[in-house]
């Protein structure tokens, strides 16, 4: 996407589709990340001197930025799904866990704190899949969905982080290795509350709508 400098734009963002490999475009570096969840990692790009053709712009001139909302909401929320559908596989891992693993003459789970840890995750869970269908409720209205999503993304992202937390610890050193999904689900979540926006970044987004919906009510 890029700033317009067509004068009925209004200083709007543009939305082009650049044919790869161009020489203007270079990949420039892949460093390792946390997770494992983007095929490809991610990659470090330097763009210099980039032309566009005028007829490789998507829509109009200035629109850029709208169309890129109108996939913002629904990318947040297929995130949500997927981590929440991972978490919950962890959860079975560990619930199966501390059900066949003994300690002090009793299964982990008759010890309340192992079970209160997963009872725990369960509230979470629940909670995010209410979360989850209640922003894909607004979307089906053909509703952006901004807000909901926002709000959604933090409150699933972070939830799903103290899941993996969870089992991570009710597995003990076995959650540590890579014999089950668990370790690995610990630290997809951990990247997936910076991606698609950062926590703090929505929760301000969000404080500046309640400013503004204060300011209206004025």
């Amino acid at each position: 996407m890029a700033k317009s400098e067509d004068p009925d734009s209004k200083g709007g963002a543009c939305m082009f589709l650049v044919d790869l490999p161009d020489p203007a475009i270079q990949i420039t570096g892949v460093p390792n990340t946390i997770d494992s969840s983007m095929p490809g990692s991610h990659a470090e790009i330097t763009i210099y001197n980039l032309r566009v053709p005028a007829d490789q712009m998507l829509g109009d001139a200035g629109e850029g930025f709208k169309y890129a909302q109108i996939r913002l909401s629904p990318a947040r929320l297929s995130h949500c799904m997927r981590w929440l559908g991972g978490c919950m596989r962890a959860q079975e891992i560990a619930t199966d866990y501390a059900n066949r693993r003994m300690a002090f003459g009793k299964t982990l789970i008759d010890h309340e704190g192992v079970g209160f840890m997963l009872a725990e995750n369960m509230i979470d869970i629940k909670q995010c899949e209410l979360m989850i269908d209640w922003c894909a409720g607004v979307l089906d209205t053909g509703s952006l969905g901004t807000v909901e999503s926002s709000m959604t993304k933090v409150a699933v992202s972070e939830a799903l982080m103290r899941i993996a937390d969870k089992c991570v610890q009710v597995m003990g050193g076995l959650g540590v290795t890579d014999k089950t999904i668990v370790e690995t689900m610990f630290r997809e979540v951990r990247a997936f509350r910076i991606y698609d926006g950062p926590t703090e970044v929505h929760k301000w987004s969000l404080a500046k709508k309640l400013r503004r919906d204060w300011k209206a009510g004025q």
